[in-house]
């Protein structure tokens, strides 16, 4: 299957559908580098609520990027 016909069957998923498809490749991308791995959990061990994003927070940081 070539990359086009990989484009052409995304854009026919539906949104719910192609947001998994998004998560599974960043999850891809970062799962081997350790530099990224060590970020993640200094994040996940951080027990300070002030330091915590709300989803709607989160999402806007998102649309930034």
């Amino acid at each position: 299957m070539s990359v086009a016909q990989i484009k052409s069957s995304l854009a026919l998923l539906s949104p719910t559908e192609q947001s998994e498809v998004s998560a599974f490749l960043f999850h891809l991308r970062h799962a081997s580098d350790p530099e990224y791995q060590k970020r993640v959990a200094a994040r996940l061990s951080d027990k300070s609520p002030s330091n915590w994003l709300t989803p709607e927070d989160f999402e806007q940081q998102l649309d930034r990027k």
